[in-house]
């Protein structure tokens, strides 16, 4: 959604513009969801297919005797990639134009600021597809926006796994949704929270059964495999939030209209790693926990 959304701020800067997306991948969660999510199409061409050729052979690190020859003959005759800065931070040099040269540009660009002047156009086009939703899902909604409702997104699962432990898994501690919690109570009149986790063993033997919630709690359990992403639209409807190091939730809770909406968000995003730009300014974050 990051990307999409830069998509649409590079368009308007220039109109030839195009986003590229490999359906074939395997290592990109579950593929292109704007479609089933929001009703966005991509369209597959000839010429996006040859484009994205270019872009597989920019990015070669191996057998650099091979590549560099041909990077270098591309980046001569005006092809180039430009990728982004490891800690998300804003470059107002990634919003230029690009000169009449064909620039790829690839990363996450998960800072608000690449796309935030253009705001209106991007809560037009990511419109969740709900409708005829079963019973559960319609009782949470309700739950939802009857309520002083506070969102808690807990991401475990593969956070605790491999590379992710490493990177990510140990930002969101106990320590943090407590503390986040107590933060909440003290600015939220008799908040109720709502959960959103793949790990709800984890949420409760951790987080439920403490007083700072004061029995004001909901795991919603309702939405998985591709329907996961319905679990950020229930999000979105809260009136407040507790967010994960995850753009899931940090979407959930920007496409909130709730005009005093308070947004907690963990200090770091990445292990260790102070992000200045990855969350709004606006947003509350959390430290020393």
């Amino acid at each position: 959604m990051s990307q999409y959304a830069f998509f649409l701020k590079k368009k308007i800067i220039a109109r030839n513009t195009r986003i590229l997306f490999d359906k074939n991948s395997k290592n990109v969660h579950n593929g292109f969801e704007l479609t089933n999510v929001f009703n966005i199409e991509y369209k597959i061409s000839y010429f996006n297919t040859i484009l994205f050729s270019l872009f597989r052979i920019l990015q070669i690190k191996k057998y650099k005797y091979i590549s560099r020859p041909i990077i270098f003959m591309l980046n001569t005759i005006g092809i180039s990639l430009v990728e982004e800065n490891y800690n998300y931070n804003f470059n107002i040099d990634f919003l230029k134009p690009s000169n009449k040269k064909i620039k790829f540009y690839y990363g996450g660009w998960h800072s608000e600021k690449y796309f935030i002047s253009i705001k209106k156009e991007i809560l037009k086009e990511f419109i969740f597809n709900i409708k005829n939703e079963n019973p559960y899902f319609n009782s949470f909604q309700k739950k939802i926006l009857e309520l002083n409702s506070v969102s808690i997104h807990v991401r475990k699962g593969d956070y605790l796994e491999g590379v992710n432990s490493s990177t990510f898994g140990s930002v969101c501690t106990k320590e943090y949704f407590l503390k986040a919690i107590g933060k909440i109570n003290s600015l939220v009149s008799n908040p109720y929270f709502f959960v959103f986790t793949n790990d709800q063993k984890w949420v409760l033997e951790n987080i439920a059964n403490n007083n700072l919630i004061r029995n004001n709690l909901i795991i919603v359990n309702i939405n998985s495999g591709v329907n996961s992403w319905k679990d950020m639209y229930l999000i979105s409807k809260c009136k407040h939030h507790i967010n994960s190091n995850s753009t899931f939730s940090w979407w959930g809770s920007w496409l909130n209209s709730f005009k005093d909406k308070i947004i907690i968000t963990p200090k770091y995003f990445i292990n260790n790693n102070l992000f200045e730009d990855i969350y709004p300014e606006t947003w509350i974050k959390i430290s020393d926990y």
